[in-house]
């Protein structure tokens, strides 16, 4: 029996240390986890404190951060200032809207005939061929007008506030061949907000909140569908933080316009003396360190490129001229079928104490569109960067130029 009794006993102790041996084991597992975390954050704030604390560069480093964030500020303060007012805009013309439905009013005929104009000129292509009168709430519509946008008009018409009935007495065409006042223009459509192509500030605030809402409720929905949730609210977010339509987004169907670039520079010159070097392609590669050949044909109007784009890798495109205006103006575009499409116009403009003013404004559609343009950021290839730095160029080597002795 003590035998007996000693075996269970140590059987029990054996289990009781193998218990605590496994809480051990559980218990060393996510601490080491969270001290590996704690070292990778410990190099990361290592890295940022040896970056910014610099002997040589971290002075610069420092103010340009401190640049940044004042920048990122005012950014933000003058968007949240844009979004109170839109957002106090919209409600107090929702407010006003349902207290006219229940209360009902009225509206003076001058003030009711300037909505009628604005509202006109959103159906009817040629808003100048109608003629409006306004009468205790009446509307009459006289003049020209096109079959298919007649009845878009009127109902339009019929929903705005003061508006009691409308008499269309106009003259409705099918075809506008025969009416010289019906000639020409493009037909008009009222877009709905989320299809046009720029974003109210509200809008966008209530599209982000959609989009978060789908990415939090899209856990709970089964595998296939879940995975089509994530991706309608990622889009939808990208959208809504961008403003930027979908097509430019990803490049497809964007043309040449996916990326807007803008930049201008004073330059201590006259324009006699900046003309020369932005007409000329071939001063560029002297002046541009990622233009590695340029090449015009003989009457100078079209021009191959090789330029050093993301990674060093070469990228080459032919363009040609859509304008030039001497001393003034010079507009490119790439010829068709060319991997990164872009238009491009350098404009000079005289300032006072024979300065010039030199603005250059680009589109183009890298490959995945604002994707791919914020990947090139990433990777340190930003065209924007890299213009302004090249206009810099520009000016040292330009007032350099003024600078120098005349040579008799």
């Amino acid at each position: 029996m003590k035998s007996e009794r000693k075996g269970l006993m140590t059987m029990a102790a054996d289990q009781r240390r193998t218990t605590w041996a496994d809480l051990v084991v559980i218990q060393e597992g996510p601490s080491r986890f969270r001290i590996a975390g704690l070292m990778v954050a410990g190099g990361c704030a290592g890295a940022a404190v040896a970056y910014l604390l610099d002997p040589q560069r971290g002075h610069t480093r420092r103010a340009h951060l401190r640049d940044q964030a004042s920048h990122a500020t005012h950014e933000l303060q003058d968007g949240l200032g844009v979004l109170a007012r839109d957002a106090g805009n919209r409600g107090r013309g929702v407010v006003a809207g349902v207290r006219y439905r229940i209360r009902g009013g009225s509206a003076d005929d001058r003030v009711l005939h300037e909505r009628v104009r604005a509202e006109l000129g959103r159906h009817v292509t040629h808003a100048h061929a109608v003629e409006i009168s306004v009468a205790d709430g009446v509307v009459t519509l006289a003049g020209e007008v096109l079959a298919r946008e007649a009845e878009h008009a009127q109902r339009g018409i019929r929903h705005i506030p003061g508006v009691r009935r409308v008499e269309p007495s106009w003259s409705v065409h099918r075809d506008a061949a025969d009416v010289p006042r019906l000639q020409g223009g493009r037909p008009r459509r009222p877009t709905p907000e989320l299809l046009q192509e720029r974003w109210a500030p509200t809008t966008r605030l209530l599209a982000g909140a959609g989009a978060v809402t789908i990415l939090s409720m899209a856990r709970r929905l089964p595998g296939p569908i879940r995975w089509m949730a994530r991706c309608a609210g990622g889009a939808l977010a990208v959208r809504a933080a961008t403003n930027l339509p979908m097509k430019r987004i990803t490049g497809i169907t964007a043309g040449r316009r996916a990326v807007d670039l803008d930049d201008a520079i004073s330059i201590g010159a006259p324009i006699e003396q900046i003309w020369p070097l932005v007409s000329d392609y071939t001063v560029f590669a002297k002046l541009m360190p990622d233009v590695r050949e340029i090449r015009r044909s003989a009457d100078g109007r079209l021009s191959h490129w090789t330029i050093a784009g993301p990674a060093g890798v070469p990228v080459r495109f032919d363009a040609v001229e859509t304008k030039r205006q001497e001393s003034r103006e010079i507009a490119w575009k790439t010829t068709e079928g060319q991997l990164v499409a872009h238009t491009g116009a350098i404009r000079l403009m005289p300032e006072p104490g024979g300065r010039t003013r030199v603005q250059v404004r680009l589109t183009y559609n890298p490959v995945a569109g604002a994707v791919g343009h914020a990947i090139a950021a990433m990777l340190g290839a930003n065209p924007a960067h890299r213009m302004k730095q090249d206009l810099m160029r520009l000016k040292s080597y330009a007032e350099a130029r003024a600078t120098q002795p005349v040579r008799t």
